[in-house]
């Protein structure tokens, strides 16, 4: 699958300016220089690697074996994951999270026939993330049954120095998921930006996307707020009921403990249209996602669909409007699309003309891209054409970008209305918009629990069109087969305050009413019966532009 061929010669990536967590390396480097005590006249080289496997430290005072992993591209920078170096212990140990013994043939790669390893993966014990692997190598005729008790050794000594210098916050929530665990069996979950701990029964019910859903929950989940059991749908089928509780330490939230039960009622229900894998990739999908938003979409989808009337599909720039258009049209066949947002005034009576003459061939659906930038004249004429047509049996799907006030007058009583919601109003459907993403780019990656949940907690004003640019340049930063908070910019690590429904709501009410009012803000301020300071001050928290809306 990563094109790699037996008798390949070793070609590992390198990156001479790496980065490794400071804290990681801190626990590390004495228990290394420990064993590099113990090393001398065994043959045996002790090495060090991340959670992606590139190779941090290499300790190691045997000439023979020094000269043998040189030629071999042990050295600090390489990265030797399963998909460079096929079959080996490091890969094994990273990938599966188990102690790992490679010999001779073990290894795919015939150039690594000559190597004994034994690889135990690293978990710091206060996050549950992996945070590298200890590695004894040594030639095969040298191979001893010690190094795998060394090994293990080395990395239960460096996870208790990371116990050691783990802050008060993550000792703090470890406890309350110790606390939480005490009977055996429970489903328990602790979230925070510094930990994610799952019972061995949370871990089996839990899928990544199951966690990441769980995060956003939990964000909603004001300060100091209550909140009753709740319904949650998982990736499964079944739905769980989830108890969230608030974890503090010195009067301040740090984290949040889920605890799951499946109703002895509970039946499961139906995955939906969306079917993922483990590299991610829908099988068969409508409008991708599993809020109410886009269940409304899709529900839309299939009461406009067979009907030929004209319709108008708006929302903001990059939220998907073409694509519901193109799945509402497919069922007329292949449609004809006409681009006329950047169409110069003067051609507007000849883009009419080309428009009229398809629509009357009859039985045809055409799309037009970009209504919003067109002068309310030639959406008059577009509106009649549209009506027309619906006489041939042809349609008219158009499209046209809100978030302006003066766009939306132009598009006035063309057609039915269809909105498309912002990505910000559905967050849980990039559980599987992402997968989705990466997929139709050919790539068969994993994206951590982390990467999804900072994903969810953006606000994404570019919408689904920013979020397929990310993923494209994580992609092209990732270097392994997980993407990982390593790979997601910065900018998007830090994220916001999620909106909660109800303020999503309000959010739309105030677009709305400045829609009505022209935008105008003190009719709008009127209409929403609150003051006009009040409306500027909502404004401002909405991060809602003044201009954009009209002025």
């Amino acid at each position: 699958m990563c094109g790699l061929d037996r008798g390949d010669s070793l070609t590992l990536p390198y990156q001479a300016d790496f980065e490794a967590s400071g804290r990681f390396l801190r626990a590390a480097e004495p228990v290394m220089d420990r064993l590099a005590e113990w090393l001398p006249g065994c043959g045996t080289s002790a090495v060090l690697t991340d959670a992606a496997g590139q190779l941090l430290l290499i300790r190691c005072d045997d000439d023979e074996l020094s000269r043998r992993l040189e030629a071999g591209q042990s050295a600090p920078g390489f990265v030797w994951s399963e998909e460079f170096s096929g079959t080996n212990a490091v890969g094994i140990a990273l990938e599966e999270r188990i102690a790992t013994w490679t010999t001779g043939n073990d290894h795919y790669l015939e150039v690594l026939r000559d190597l004994a390893c034994a690889a135990v993966p690293i978990v710091n014990p206060l996050t549950q993330r992996l945070e590298g692997a200890v590695d004894l190598t040594t030639l095969l005729h040298r191979a001893s049954p010690l190094m795998m008790p060394m090994a293990m050794q080395a990395a239960k000594a460096i996870e208790d120095r990371l116990v050691e210098l783990g802050s008060a916050a993550e000792r703090c929530l470890l406890e309350a998921f110790m606390s939480a665990t005490k009977r055996p069996g429970r489903s328990v979950v602790v979230l925070s930006d510094r930990a994610e701990f799952s019972s061995a029964a949370a871990s089996k019910l839990l899928g990544a996307d199951d966690r990441a859903l769980l995060g956003q929950r939990a964000e909603d989940l004001g300060d100091g707020a209550e909140r009753r059991p709740e319904e949650v749908p998982l990736s499964n089928g079944e739905v769980a009921l989830a108890r969230f509780e608030q974890i503090r330490l010195a009067g301040r939230r740090i984290g949040t403990l889920v605890q799951l039960t499946i109703p002895a009622s509970s039946s499961r229900r139906s995955p939906g249209t969306v079917v993922t894998g483990r590299f991610g990739g829908p099988k068969e999908f409508g409008f991708l996602g599993r809020s109410p938003a886009a269940k409304h979409v899709n529900q839309r989808i299939q009461e406009v669909g067979s009907s030929t009337f004209p319709l108008v599909i708006d929302g903001e720039a990059g939220a998907g409007k073409f694509t519901v258009a193109k799945l509402i049209a497919r069922r007329t066949g292949k449609p004809v699309v006409f681009d006329v947002s950047n169409t110069p005034s003067v051609n507007e009576a000849n883009l009419l003309r080309e428009l009229g003459d398809v629509l009357s061939a009859g039985s045809r659906c055409v799309i037009v891209k970009g209504i919003g930038d067109r002068s309310e004249e030639f959406n008059s004429h577009l509106a009649t054409l549209a009506e027309t047509a619906e006489n041939h049996a042809s349609r008219v799907i158009a499209t046209l970008t809100s978030g302006s006030a003066a766009r939306v007058a132009k598009a006035a009583g063309f057609g039915v209305r269809l909105t498309v919601p912002s990505l910000r109003e559905r967050p849980e459907d990039i559980l599987d918009l992402a997968p989705a993403l990466i997929s139709r780019r050919g790539a068969r990656v994993r994206i951590a629990p982390p990467v999804l949940h900072a994903l969810m907690r953006y606000e994404w004003p570019g919408n689904v069109r920013e979020l397929d640019s990310v993923l494209s340049a994580m992609l092209n930063r990732s270097r392994g087969s997980e993407i990982t908070l390593s790979d997601l910019p910065a900018h998007y690590q830090r994220g916001s305050r999620r909106l909660r429904r109800i303020e999503h709501i309000e959010r739309s009410a105030i677009i709305q009413a400045i829609t009505e009012a022209g935008g105008n803000k003190t009719q709008a301020a009127e209409l929403l019966e609150i003051g006009r300071a009040t409306l500027y001050r909502k404004m401002k928290a909405y991060k809602l532009d003044p201009d954009l809306l009209g002025g």
